[in-house]
């Protein structure tokens, strides 16, 4: 919950107990409290002199001249230390005191005044009261070693108050700085593994075409081959390349020679099942794995994909050539020998010209 719900004493948990219990460790009595307030009129008396001595005594320090900046800030400080002081006098030392020591613990942590100017000027501040009481005529012997024992304990009840905003607040800083480190923490692991991702999408695919590379296409042969061979299923491989994109690319330029083979893979895509995976081979070279499927229904494919081609391709004079091959049941083939052998029936096809489909001799369904 935020903890502009609660006020500074909710914060701090400075209940009626607490206050009472803090006044028992400085042996802080009632008795305290009406020598306090017997020398309010010798500190109101004296409230300017104790004021420009505590500055005088301040502002030496090129730290708290900085701190304080200008004039006018000057001023206001040395009203806000007039009521500050006189309030050490009033003898009621209850919650509404206790909440506005506590605010000017806040105040100094929010400008900037850390711990050790705090102790200087409070410092300062006791050795001013202490000479002013001292002098008086009114707290002479025997009273002036009570009032000053009484100045101590005062001065201390407000210093351990508001030392306790001092800590508070750097323990909310603590967790408020550990929150937003574990929330970058976060961030940068969901960057990390969204990027992590990215970079194994990346090598994962071709550059060009956006098919699986020559390094995936191997990776997922293998897995698909060794769970076909667990289950007793066909695994079989159409492997082609495009006749003639050679002289495509020595005519017409390298641009067009891409835009040709991103056609292939858009064709590809649009002809495969979900199951069937495309790769680029690598130039002009493509392969197709299919899952649980005969080489009849490859050649089905390959009938679909030259169809394809044919009809996107034809001004281009490019064809292409395709080669298919199986492991069976029968006869398991492992991923090179698989390649190898529909890469030669691709060759055969060759010979045919055109768009022309070679089924391996070897496959045996």
């Amino acid at each position: 919950m935020g903890t502009t719900k609660h006020t500074l004493l909710e914060q701090l948990r400075m209940t009626k107990n607490e206050i009472a219990r803090r006044k028992e460790y400085l042996s802080f009595t009632n008795e305290d409290c009406k020598t306090l307030f017997s020398l309010k009129q010798t500190i109101t008396d004296n409230i300017v002199e104790i004021i420009d001595e505590f500055y005088k005594r301040i502002i030496i320090f090129s730290e708290m001249d900085h701190i304080i900046g200008d004039a006018e800030t000057l001023q206001k400080l040395k009203n806000h230390l007039r009521n500050y002081i006189l309030s050490l006098f009033d003898g009621q030392y209850d919650e509404d005191y206790v909440h506005s020591r506590l605010r000017v613990g806040v105040v100094h942590k929010r400008i900037g005044v850390s711990p050790k100017y705090y102790l200087t000027a409070a410092h300062n501040l006791s050795i001013i009261l202490r000479a002013i009481i001292s002098r008086d005529k009114g707290t002479g012997p025997p009273n002036c070693q009570e009032s000053l024992i009484s100045l101590e304990k005062i001065l201390t009840f407000d210093l351990s108050l508001i030392f306790d905003t001092y800590i508070n607040s750097l323990m909310e800083e603590s967790r408020r700085s550990k929150e937003e480190l574990e929330q970058y923490s976060e961030s940068l692991e969901e960057v990390i593994a969204e990027r992590t991702k990215d970079l194994k999408e990346q090598a994962r695919y071709d550059g060009l075409t956006g098919l699986l590379n020559q390094q995936y296409f191997y990776i997922e042969l293998r897995k698909e081959l060794a769970r076909s061979h667990r289950r007793g299923h066909c695994t079989t491989l159409i492997y082609f390349d495009l006749d003639g994109f050679k002289q495509v690319n020595d005519n017409q330029g390298h641009n067009k020679g891409d835009q040709l083979l991103v056609t292939v893979a858009e064709t590809l895509r649009k002809t495969t099942r979900e199951n069937e995976m495309a790769a680029r081979y690598g130039g002009d070279e493509f392969c197709i794995i299919m899952p649980e499927s005969t080489s009849q229904e490859a050649l089905l494919l390959s009938r679909r994909i030259c169809d394809a081609l044919k009809a996107s391709m034809n001004d281009t004079g490019v064809t292409c050539s395709v080669g298919i091959a199986s492991s069976t049941p029968d006869r398991f083939l492992d991923a090179n020998t698989l390649v190898k052998i529909s890469d030669k029936a691709m060759y055969a096809a060759k010979k045919e010209k055109g768009f022309a489909i070679h089924v391996a001799e070897t496959d045996h369904e």
